[in-house]
């Protein structure tokens, strides 16, 4: 081999060799990259489920906090219990507010006059033609016959519809309207928040009442929603108790709240921006030792507006 043959071979050699080396450093940097964006992205997911975790423990220290301030007689009556306001607080980073709704202003799916049921229905609804068919069966779900109401449903339609149903017993939960014939997604979202099964009175609490909710009565009009609604504000910005609202002949659809079942709302905010909300449903009792019973628990991470 000549010597001009060898150096070129040589330079061939060479050259191979730095771009085999060139090759390894490439993908050492990627590697080296793909490693450093792993490591970002775990770090923010770590970062984002303690903060989460850290605003659920602030959002039930929230709930604890209300139901204490229910318990306590001195500060019970400076409570707002119809869900407009509550306790704030700040702790650990974080801010929690609290409303506290009685569930005797709302309407009882099992122990309402059907009238107020019929009355929730066509708020939640807005005058469709659908409320008086969907408030029908509500009332065919939880009577204990198989006797249709006019628009209703009983186990025929629900069997033709390839569903099961109806209970023809009380609701367990608010949560089971969603099996009744005709609800839907939408009337169930509006329906949800001035209904209940915790309060086992036939009427409402107009003191305590949704605006909804007190929407819902036979016969009322907006011009005395809107004054029960500003009687209350004056009253309880006053710190006083709240009076009995003047109904006229609606009055009868009206019941005084006992006191003891409540829903209380609870909503941790962080400061880099984390949000967690609570919904308890608490039953007070006069049992020393166990105060209180968690009749139910719903939590999410939208913020409720509080």
């Amino acid at each position: 081999m000549s010597a001009r043959t060898f150096l070129r071979a040589a330079r061939r050699q060479r050259g191979l060799a730095l771009l085999t080396v060139l090759w390894m450093l490439v993908i050492m940097s990627a590697l080296v990259i793909g490693l450093g964006v792993t490591a970002r992205t775990e770090t923010h997911l770590a970062r984002n489920q303690v903060d989460s975790a850290r605003a659920r423990y602030l959002a039930e220290a929230g709930i604890q906090r209300a139901i204490l301030a229910l318990l306590d007689e001195g500060e019970a009556v400076r409570l707002r219990p119809d869900g407009s306001s509550g306790i704030e607080f700040q702790l650990a980073g974080g801010v929690v507010r609290t409303a506290i709704q009685d569930e005797c202003g709302k309407i009882d799916l099992n122990t309402s006059w059907g009238e107020l049921v019929r009355g929730a229905v066509q708020v939640a609804a807005g005058r469709s033609r659908d409320a008086d068919a969907i408030a029908d069966a509500i009332l065919d779900w939880r009577d204990p016959d198989d006797q249709r109401n006019q628009r209703g449903a009983e186990r025929r339609e629900y069997e033709a519809a390839g569903r099961v149903g109806p209970r023809n017993g009380a609701f367990q939960s608010v949560e089971e309207l969603q099996q009744v014939m005709g609800m839907t997604p939408e009337l169930y979202r509006r329906l949800e928040p001035i209904v209940t099964v915790h309060c086992l009175q036939s009427g409402i609490d107009p003191r305590v009442a949704p605006l909804a909710a007190l929407r819902a009565l036979p016969g009322i009009r907006d011009r005395e929603v809107e004054q029960v609604a500003a009687q209350r504000k004056r009253t309880l910005d006053r710190g006083d108790a709240l009076p009995d609202p003047a109904l006229g002949g609606i009055g009868r659809y009206a019941s005084r709240s006992p006191g003891y079942a409540f829903t209380i709302r609870a909503v941790a905010t962080l400061t880099g921006g984390a949000v967690y909300r609570l919904d308890a449903q608490v039953w007070l009792t006069p049992d020393g030792e166990r105060p209180y019973a968690l009749l139910g628990l719903r939590e999410g991470r939208d913020s409720p507006g509080l």
